[in-house]
């Protein structure tokens, strides 16, 4: 076997440490975000989490913005891949919709919410961060409906009918999740998910069920690496 050139070793090992420190960066940011808010981060709260010199980091991120809009990308990227393979399990399941209920719990009611509300909030009277964190969500947002939408159809479900229940469901779960800041009541959100999947139920002609919604499972939340 003909030895690798030099050269092109030396530039993927570059490419290897400029991917590094770009994902320490990006999982920097998001811990950052958790423990401080979008307020609270700074490039040099993050430089120093990363373990990365302010120029590593400016050659990757220049700005705070450009640092908390990748960080947002990251984490629903990661989200979407974890989704992609729910949906792809849910088409044989029994309850498909409460899958799709169990993967919205892993985003809404764990840190991947958290950390881009944290954005958002700051993204609203901010025309200029909104008009970048737009698309990012707008991207995962479509991507996670169509995926969910398709699976659901594979199962059985009606397509219009079932566009609707995703919607719905969606912005139920969204509301809950806004509502846990402040108010943590796991058992009555467990509730209201299982009166609601019912009712969803009751329409499509068949019986409530009162099976518990389970624990919702999140996408491991990023640490920097020792």
């Amino acid at each position: 076997m003909l030895e690798e050139k030099p050269d092109r070793l030396r530039r993927r090992t570059q490419e290897t440490r400029s991917r590094e420190t770009r994902e320490k960066l990006l999982r920097a940011t998001i811990d950052v975000l958790l423990e401080s808010g979008y307020a609270g981060l700074t490039t040099a709260l993050v430089d120093a989490r990363a373990g990365v010199t302010s120029g590593a980091r400016v050659h990757h991120f220049p700005t705070k913005a450009d640092l908390v809009i990748a960080a947002t990308a990251y984490v629903y990227e990661r989200c979407g891949e974890l989704g992609q393979q729910r949906a792809e399990a849910a088409s044989c399941s029994q309850e498909p919709l409460r899958d799709y209920v169990d993967d919205c719990l892993s985003i809404y009611f764990d840190w991947p919410f958290i950390a881009a509300l944290e954005v958002v909030l700051a993204a609203r009277s901010d025309p200029a961060l909104f008009a970048k964190i737009h698309p990012v969500l707008q991207r995962f947002h479509d991507g996670m409906r169509r995926t969910w939408l398709e699976a659901l159809v594979r199962a059985g479900y009606d397509r219009t009918q079932t566009e609707i229940d995703l919607r719905l469901t969606l912005n139920l779960l969204r509301g809950m999740a806004t509502n846990r800041i402040w108010q943590n009541d796991a058992e009555e959100y467990r509730r209201l998910i299982d009166d609601w999947l019912g009712r969803v139920k009751l329409v499509r002609g068949g019986d409530a069920t009162t099976a518990a919604v389970a624990g919702p499972r999140a996408p491991k939340r990023p640490r920097r690496r020792a």
